[in-house]
């Protein structure tokens, strides 16, 4: 079957997404093969999405796109539109086909000694400026687990601006194509929509179109 464009850019998304979290395995089994007890810190879905609204801020809400459960303190509400938590990025944290399950007891470990150390409390409690700190110093170039940290930042940005949850998704359906104001999947196109400029008639010297 065909893809439309949309359909496409959604899809190598979510592939690029996949790609940076496949870059960053090998750092994360170095990791918990260092230290074996990694693998056992809890996939804190919370924590999660507290740096995905890190990542894409939104509004207050307590559900997501897919009606999932949203932490009452994971959203700080620094943006009045809605962001990437409500785009479901917890589901595509978990989602096994995109591989992040195995990297977040290292990212986690990692995210949690740098809440503690910038703000005095795990990352959950910190308001949304010291989340921003915190997000910036797991990003610098000088962090030796920074492939850990892009892995994590490219899944929420993924399932906003891809809505990588949702078989063709819509605007009514994905609150990032809401955002962005992409109508989203229309298999059947969309009735009147035209560039409002007429195809060109005219011919170059060697017979392409001008």
């Amino acid at each position: 079957m065909e893809l439309s464009r949309r359909e496409l850019l959604g899809r190598a998304s979510t592939v690029g997404a996949a790609a940076l979290i496949a870059q960053a395995l090998p750092l994360a089994h170095r990791l918990i093969a260092a230290e074996p007890a990694l693998a056992d810190v809890p996939i804190d879905g919370a924590t999660l999405q507290a740096f995905a609204d890190t990542m894409v801020p939104g509004r207050p809400a307590t559900r997501t796109d897919l009606g999932d459960e949203i932490h009452p303190r994971a959203i700080a509400g620094a943006d009045p539109e809605p962001g990437a938590v409500e785009a479901d990025a917890l589901r595509l944290y978990n989602d096994p086909l995109i591989g992040f399950p195995t990297l977040a007891p290292p990212f986690l470990a990692d995210l949690s000694v740098r809440s503690l150390a910038v703000g005095q409390a795990p990352f959950l409690d910190l308001d949304f400026d010291r989340r921003t700190e915190v997000a910036k110093t797991g990003l610098a170039y000088d962090n030796p687990n920074r492939t850990l940290w892009e892995a994590a930042a490219a899944v929420p940005f993924t399932a906003f601006c891809a809505a990588a949850t949702q078989p063709n998704a819509t605007a009514k359906t994905a609150s990032g194509y809401r955002v962005m104001g992409l109508p989203g999947t229309a298999p059947g196109g969309y009735r009147g929509f035209s560039y409002g400029r007429k195809l060109a008639r005219e011919r170059t010297k060697k017979g392409s179109l001008g």
